[in-house]
Formats: C-alpha cells, structure tokens, sequence
C-alpha cells in the first residue's frame, strides 16, 4: 500500500506540470477598401452618332445598361468596410451647370444592406446625357488618394472618346488641338500614389489604354452584352479578392474545398434563378440581393427615348454566404431554380492566416521585451491550430512570401527559417503571403530588443522559459526522495520476523511441556513517519512476570534493545533472563543489540522446580544470527 502511494504521489507531481498549454487562435481583420467608379453617362454610351447627327441616326446601343448593370454588382459585393463612389460624367460639363470640382453623385457604405446598397444604383433618377469629360476622373483619383483606406481602386466605365480640355482659339481648326493623354495621365496618378486603377472600354470601337499590370493599371474590353459579365467578373475578382471555385459536378453543383472559408459568394444568373442554400449538413447565415439591367438611360432632346437598347438578358443574383467563426472544409452542393437555362459560379475567400515565430534554442519565444542575440524566424500560413501548414491547401496554388526585419537602423530581407542577430533596441518583423495573383495575407509582430542581463536574471529567465523541463525534473526529485525517506533510509523490521512467535516451555531435563504464542507489535505511527525507525513491543515468556521487551529496528537484520535498565535484579529475582544465551548484566542502564532473529530464553525457578521458556523470531527456514 505504501509503494502505491508514494507511486501515485510521484505521478500526480508529474502530471500537474506537463500538461499542454492550449493552442493559439487567429483571426484575420478585414481590410477596407474605398472604391471610385466613374460612370460615362454621355450620349455615346447610347446612340452611336456616325454621321454627327443623332436624330438621323437609328443604330442605338446598350453601353449605359451595361455599365450601371456593372455597378449593381459591384455595389452587391461591397463588405463591411468598403465605400463605394459614382461620379456621373455629365455632373462635370459646364455646357449643362456641371463644375469640374462636382462631388459624387452615390456613395454606398458596405455596412448597409446589399438590396439598399444596389437599389441607390439602380433606382436613381436619368441624368442629362452631354459629353464625355475628364475631369471626373481627376476629381475621383483626388478624392481617392485622400482616403485613408487600406486599398483603393479607381474604376473607370466609359467607350473610352473622351472630350478635350483645350478650348478652341480664333482660327484654329478641331484637329488642330491635341487630344487627351489618358495613358500619360493613368501613370502618374499610380506612380505619385497608391491608387489602382481598372478601365473598362464597353463597345466594339471603344478607344483603348496601355494595359500595365505591374504598374497597377488594368484593361478590360467588353465588346458586346455577352463579354460584359466576364469582365464584370474579372473586375470584382480583382478588387473584391475573390476566386472561382471549380465544381466537382456541374450538373448538381457539388463542390468541396479542403480549408475553411470565411465566405463564400455565388453570382447566378438567368430568367428566374434563384439560390436557396447549401447542402452539407449545416445551416449558414445569408445575404441574397438581385441584380438587373435598369430601363432609367439619361435623357437627351436630340434622340428618341422609345429607341433606347435595354439589355434584358443582364439579371441575376448575388448570394453571400457566411458562417461563424467560418465555414468549415468539407463537401456541399448548392440548391436553385429556375425558369429556364442559368450561368452559375461561386468564389470563395479562404482562411488564411500568416503567423511569425521567434525561437531561441528551439522554443517559441513570446515575450514582448526580449535580450538581444540570434533568433530563429519561422514564418508561414498556419491551420486553425495556429501550426504552420507545410501544404495548406491546392486552392492556394503557389505561395509567395516578402519578409523584412527592421531593428533599429538596420533593414533587411530574410527567408523563412533564417536565423538573425537583434540588436538592443525597437525590432519589427513584417510578413505577407501573396496566392492566387490577386490575394494577400500580412502579419507584423514588434518586441523590445533589451541589452544583456546579470546571470541572476538569465538564470531566472531560463527556468521561467524552460518550466516544462525544470519544473517535471523538480517533482521527478522530489518522489524519489519522498520514496527514499519512506524506504530507502527508513530502519523496518525485516519481514522473515514472526509477528506471533511460538514460545516453547521445557522443564528441567529439557523435554516440551507446553507453547504459547508470543507477539511482536510494531507502534502504527513509527510505520510511515520518514526517517523515524520502525518500534516495537515484544512478548516472549508466557507467565508475564517479565517486563516486555521494547525494540527498535537499526537495519541490516538487527535491533535494540531500549529498555534494557527494566530488567533490574527486582524484576529478575529467581529468573535467568538469556539473549542468544548470552545474559543480561543486572542492574545494566545500556541499550542492547540483538539480531532480529535472536532467541529469547527465560529460566523460572520456582519451589526448586526450574521451568524454561525458550522464544525466537525467526520465521521457520530462517537461520536464527546472533
């Protein structure tokens, strides 16, 4: 029972101060983005004017259904912590009241809801269809680079025949003054901010601009009604961070993805689609908005209204689907219907999470203020856990990390698993991962670079770092000496000793005449008191006229006598009291020592019949020592 326990003692210690510390969580913030569409509501948008007279001409087109098509879904697909602006061309032309510093027209928060965000678009009013100005798109780049958004995207919707600014002089001839420089103008609003700029050209003749991807200016020709949607799509994917994602059967639009997502978006369109929900076993939170042409085209007395193109195969919806904390991996199918044949697809914004780790001598440090020296740095997508992913996920493709340490004066690059030298003072470490071409994951962590400490603190800081080693070791010693006070120096009586010895009575001539059973009582709270050797009350005669013997053990097979000095010449008067045949001195104050398995013999004198009582407590087999 006693080595159970002292086990059990030890295991408890043990447990205690090696239990796992619960895992990290993450969280990645949204980033806001500020949008700035510039809409071209000019006559060109609607009537193709060939031969400089509108009202002879018949070829009307569906440009400006198109473009406000377009900003219904951009508006649809605005977050929380987006604002969106329209600046309409004809608020800018003098000719009309316009003024080239016209503030815009809607602007759209994306914390409201996705049916009030696209019903500003869709439901406001016809403007005056009158020329095709810059200068709204001067004015939205200014109030761009202004706003202090995390991203920030300049759109422009237009047949690209912008009017020019230079005001015709006496005698000057119309091809004489110099046209616009879109190019010229599109490169220094990127290259003295952080603008990106998309410029959508609608119409087979729309006038194009340089496409400069690295130079953060992109351009998309929709030709006609049937393109629009691809590069409405193109465009939101770019700007919205959204990705499409494949169906596993297109026929039942199942699909699965092996990471979590924050959310997911389905764009369905056709007569009478409409998106009901997921199927995979979980119920997720909603948003469903419509989106579709509009039959409200700006207004001119030089054309007829009846002749306005609506484009009425643009319809649809956009279905946000969200979960809390998120959607989990795993495999769904979308359930719709419809009247008739439908185009669907679903995006996907996936969970990623950039993590940084400091290690010092392969543990995690994660103390703000920390003693300069060599750090290991680890960085990289990680799991719900907070464990890095070595392969996150295959909807990721490719991943692209930039990691830069600022300490002090100093700045550099650094890979992932480089080791550094941080010098005293402020160090920031920065992070982004770059995936699918247009999405982008940053992480930052900063501590206090602090100079040496004395060896008392680092020795301090070394168990506090290292608990989980030092602390088990601590427990570990402290059993096994529980264990040792308990029984490696603890003095027991051996167990080859009897607890209920015979004692055998022979008279003179030395034949048996009767037994009794004598008794060996050990005192309870010696047996478990650390270090206090074992004691005990001896009884080895059958009359009692003897004072019992009280022992303690001394180990290795012996034991003392302590109350030697009860065996007075009173107390042995008529008796020979024997101890391994050997008697004890009369009147003698000094503890004796004795074998455990040594024989107790008692010689009775009593009317000259003599009477010996013979005990010893070795158990049968046992050799009896001296």
């Amino acid at each position: 029972m006693r080595k159970i326990a002292a086990f059990f003692l030890c295991f408890t210690f043990m447990f205690v101060f090696t239990m796992p510390v619960i895992a990290q969580t993450y969280k990645t913030e949204q980033r806001s983005k500020a949008i700035h569409v510039v809409y071209d509501d000019s006559a060109s948008m609607i009537v193709d004017d060939k031969n400089d007279n509108i009202e002879a001409n018949d070829e009307y087109l569906d440009r400006w259904c198109q473009a406000k098509y377009a900003m219904e879904v951009f508006a649809a697909m605005l977050e929380e912590k987006d604002t969106m602006r329209v600046y309409f061309m004809s608020e800018f032309h003098p000719e009309i009241g316009g003024n080239i510093d016209h503030p815009a027209r809607i602007v759209i928060s994306g914390s409201a809801p996705a049916v009030e965000r696209v019903n500003k678009i869709h439901n406001d009013p016809p403007t005056y269809s009158f020329g095709t100005p810059f200068d709204p798109v001067v004015k939205a780049y200014n109030d761009l680079r202004n706003t202090a958004a995390d991203t920030k995207w300049l759109v422009v919707l237009t047949d690209g025949d912008f009017d020019r600014f230079k005001e015709k002089k006496v005698g000057e001839k119309p091809d004489e003054i110099p046209p616009i420089d879109v190019d010229a103008y599109l490169s220094q609003f990127v290259k003295e901010s952080d603008v990106n700029i998309i410029f959508l050209a609608m119409g087979e003749d729309a006038k194009k601009i340089k496409d400069d991807p690295n130079g953060n200016i992109y351009f998309e020709h929709a030709k006609n009604n049937d393109e629009i949607l691809e590069k409405i799509t193109l465009i939101c994917n770019r700007i919205f961070n959204r990705n499409k994602l494949k169906f596993t059967n297109q026929n039942r639009y199942e699909f699965s993805f092996d990471i979590p997502m924050t959310e997911l978006l389905v764009f369905a369109q056709g007569p009478g689609v409409k998106v009901n929900g997921i199927n995979g076993g979980k119920t997720f939170t909603s948003e469903t908005v419509n989106v579709r042409y509009s039959e409200k085209a700006t207004t001119n007395p030089m054309y007829n209204n009846s002749k306005v193109v609506v484009s009425k195969g643009l319809t649809g919806t956009v279905t946000t689907f969200r979960n809390v904390p998120n959607i989990p991996k795993g495999s769904y199918s979308l359930e719709l219907t419809s009247t008739g044949s439908q185009i669907v697809e679903i995006y996907y914004k996936p969970v990623v999470n950039v993590d940084i780790k400091l290690l010092k001598n392969g543990k995690e440090v994660k103390k703000q203020d920390i003693e300069e020296g060599r750090y290991k740095i680890n960085f990289g997508i990680v799991n719900e856990n907070g464990d890095f992913s070595k392969s996150p996920s295959k909807l990721l493709e490719e991943v692209d990390y930039k990691a830069e340490v600022q300490n002090g004066d100093r700045s550099f690059k650094i890979n992932n698993g480089d080791t550094v030298k941080l010098n005293s003072g402020d160090a920031a470490i920065k992070v982004s991962a770059h995936f699918l071409e247009i999405n982008t994951a940053e992480n930052s962590i900063t501590r206090k670079i602090l100079p040496p400490k004395p060896f008392k603190e680092r020795f301090l800081d070394w168990i506090h770092d290292y608990w989980y080693i030092f602390w088990p070791l601590v427990c570990l010693l402290l059993a096994i000496l529980l264990w040792w006070l308990l029984w490696g120096r603890k003095k027991r009586f051996p167990k080859y000793m009897s607890k209920k010895p015979v004692i055998t009575i022979e008279n003179e001539s030395g034949s048996r005449i009767d037994s009794h059973s004598g008794s060996l009582k050990i005192v309870k709270k010696t047996k478990w008191l650390p270090l206090c050797p074992e004691k005990g009350t001896i009884i080895a005669y059958a009359d009692g006229r003897l004072p019992s013997l009280k022992v303690k053990a001394l180990g290795n097979g012996q034991m003392e006598l302590t109350n030697t000095s009860s065996f007075t010449p009173d107390s042995l008067h008529g008796i020979d009291f024997f101890i391994n045949e050997q008697p004890v001195p009369e009147g003698s104050t000094r503890n004796k020592i004795m074998s455990c398995t040594a024989q107790i013999k008692s010689i009775y004198y009593n009317a000259g019949v003599e009477t010996t009582h013979i005990c010893s407590f070795a158990k049968k087999g046992k050799k009896r020592r001296k």
